[in-house]
């Protein structure tokens, strides 16, 4: 089950790098972290529901066994009574543990689904990725022929590159520059051949 896992993230890790829509692949990125922690949290306490079943099993035993023990007449009704009450404690809470291994069990289940849905879910992203992804690198490589544009993303701040034929320079910050002027002056340097 945990290679399964790997390999879910691995697919959701590349769909994030080649698709170029972040909100899909945050929310699939959220909603695996979100299954994943659950799926943790529900082994985690199976395995606690797991043990306590164990002690709780062999302390009914034990108060079983103690309470046919013969005792003088006087004493054995009192002790009877008194084991009777706490294996009677001991089966409610193992009745009570049980109910909660179903519910965790449940919740298993419902991951599981989850897990499933999320499948086909990165399955469909990565089949619109594959037919995409030429058209756009296609795209990507008209507009950068077209425009003569290279960008520059180490400032991812502001609006940085240069426009090849002649070589210029452009650096623009977007929180004092409107967009409107932004665009008319890569509009101008790209217009501007000097041939």
């Amino acid at each position: 089950m945990a290679a399964q896992f790997a390999e879910h993230l691995s697919v959701i890790s590349a769909l994030k790098d080649n698709y170029t829509r972040p909100d899909d692949a945050q929310a699939v990125a959220s909603v695996v972290r979100s299954q994943q922690n659950a799926a943790a949290a529900c082994s985690q306490r199976e395995d606690e529901v797991k043990e306590a079943i164990k002690e709780l099993t062999g302390r009914v035993r034990s108060v079983e066994r103690e309470a046919a023990y013969p005792h003088k007449e006087g004493a054995h009704a009192a002790q009877v009574a008194a084991l009777s009450t706490a294996s009677a404690v001991a089966h409610e809470n193992v009745d009570a543990l049980n109910r909660q291994l179903q519910a965790l069990q449940a919740q298993r289940t419902d991951i599981k689904t989850q897990v499933a849905a999320l499948q086909r879910k990165a399955d469909h992203i990565e089949q619109i990725v594959t037919d995409a992804e030429p058209r756009t690198r296609h795209q990507l490589s008209l507009y950068a022929h077209v425009s003569k544009i290279t960008w520059q993303f180490e400032a991812p701040a502001r609006v940085a590159g240069t426009v090849a034929n002649p070589m210029r320079t452009f650096d623009f910050d977007p929180a004092t520059t409107p967009n409107f002027d932004i665009v008319n002056a890569l509009w101008e340097l790209m217009g501007t051949d000097d041939a």
